[in-house]
């Protein structure tokens, strides 16, 4: 689902959900964009989930011998100024149940949506390598910390002559200089990123990370193992002093495009002129996402 300011004055923000409905298959087609409140996103989520529901032919596939299936999952393309927001704490409703946290039951992603619809090829080449990268030789951070403040230039500098760090650990992009590191990490072709959305990673829950890290012997595991870190957070009494709770993380395949226009290039009228991107296999999930 793609998110953006509608940049009319109100506050307001465009979403355009695009629904994959075959497992293993990325072939996604555009719903209508749809201009609503930020507060109103969760019951956009959760229309799209019915439609995909809707669409989508068959049963999900089930995990054999017993194993635990991967989650459908949702994807969030978002601007800079919102990857901090609570998307995996959105709650969608079941029929008559209370509303319940989106991440309980879907591994969610985060997005860049200014990377998604660049036209810099030496963007979307350096994308492709880190991507490339991480899934041959795993995981390798670059931290960034209040302490690196003063040394950006030097942070991005030192990423950009290491091709082989593959992911970024940073504190929350809340507008300052983190959200300038965040933005020096995707341009650089970080595809992987992982922050506190409280504020300050603190070393003891960095810690968590590097364990989370070290426990997945494939990078294609990682989502459902941040899927399950959430999901015991949301079912734990101490669940909001949990990191699973407030984790934000950030996965950018580059091999899962969309066609993205502008708010302002949007006619209503012309739907079917909207280009398609080409479908390909991947073996990121089994899942269909939003």
């Amino acid at each position: 689902m793609t998110v953006e300011p509608a940049g009319d004055g109100s506050g307001d923000i465009v979403v355009r959900p695009w629904l994959n409905t075959v497992p293993g298959y990325w072939q996604p087609q555009p719903s209508l964009p749809e201009t609503i409140s930020l507060d109103g996103l969760g019951d956009a989520v959760e229309r799209a989930l019915r439609q995909v529901v809707r669409l989508a032919s068959g049963l999900p596939d089930t995990a054999p011998d017993g194993a635990e299936a991967s989650p459908p999952y949702v994807e969030f393309v978002l601007p800079y100024t919102l990857l901090n927001h609570n998307v995996a704490g959105l709650t969608i409703r079941s029929g008559d149940g209370k509303p319940l946290p989106l991440g309980l039951k879907y591994a969610v992603h985060l997005r860049s949506l200014e990377r998604m619809r660049t036209d810099d090829v030496l963007v979307r080449a350096q994308w492709q390598e880190r991507w490339i990268r991480l899934q041959s030789q795993g995981i390798a951070v670059h931290g960034w910390r209040v302490s690196d403040t003063d040394a950006l230039d030097e942070w991005q500098a030192a990423l950009a002559a290491e091709p082989g760090r593959t992911a970024a650990v940073l504190d929350a992009p809340d507008g300052g200089p983190a959200t300038e590191a965040l933005k020096a990490a995707i341009a650089e072709g970080i595809a992987l990123a992982v922050w506190d959305r409280r504020g300050t990673f603190l070393e003891e829950r960095r810690e968590v990370v590097t364990a989370v890290f070290a426990a997945v012997q494939r990078p294609t595991q990682l989502p459902l193992v941040i899927h399950r870190l959430r999901r015991r957070a949301e079912l734990d009494a101490a669940g909001p002093l949990l990191l699973g709770r407030h984790i934000a993380f950030f996965w950018d395949d580059p091999n899962r495009l969309v066609d993205i226009q502008t708010a302002a290039d949007h006619d209503p009228a012309d739907e079917s002129a909207i280009g398609q991107p080409d479908s390909k296999n991947t073996t990121d999930s089994e899942e269909a996402p939003v």
